[in-house]
């Protein structure tokens, strides 16, 4: 007992206040930024895991109070790391975005939307398997007649979000 209470129940309010503070770091997680050395995806996991352990070898085990809060947090600091190294480390350096880099851009066939004139810019779309991309084209080298709507050009170059191109012609032997 501690204060005139069981440690069993303050294992159990640790682990429910650990419940809804989890709860407040799901929802609203995204709108504080946690930079500094104390981190509350971890800290609030390893109080949540060592409450558990410690209600469980409490009504389990017949060992010193001492003793089942050291095991406790020992088992729940080797869980919590292993959660940030393989969980939380991969999740935050992984990309939330299907956006396209423009370099990736460069050799792919496009159609033309808006014909492309001799010496002027037109619009082509690149289609891909996350959706439809429309970019202004000009040519990359000096052309003698102009890209109808329809055809295919390939994409040579990008500069400053312009797609410079070349009408598209393909070689089979």
């Amino acid at each position: 007992m501690i204060g005139g209470i069981p440690i069993d129940t303050i294992y159990l309010y640790v682990l429910i206040g650990c419940t809804v503070l989890s709860i407040l770091l799901f929802v609203f997680g995204d709108i504080f930024d946690f930079d500094g050395p104390v981190d509350p995806m971890l800290i609030v996991p390893w109080l949540a895991f060592t409450s558990l352990f410690g209600i469980a070898f409490e009504s389990l085990f017949d060992l010193n109070h001492g003793l089942v809060l050291f095991l406790g947090g020992g088992i729940s600091t080797i869980i919590v790391f292993l959660m940030n190294f393989y969980i939380l480390v991969p999740l935050r350096n992984s990309e939330a975005s299907i956006a396209v880099s423009e370099k990736d851009l460069e050799g792919r066939k496009a159609t033309v939307i808006t014909p492309i004139p001799v010496k002027g810019m037109g619009e082509i779309k690149i289609s891909s398997v996350t959706g439809i991309i429309t970019r202004p084209a000009s040519f990359y080298q000096p052309q003698e007649i102009e890209v109808k709507a329809g055809s295919d050009v390939l994409i040579i170059e990008i500069k400053n979000r312009v797609c410079y191109v070349v009408p598209y012609q393909e070689n089979f032997l």
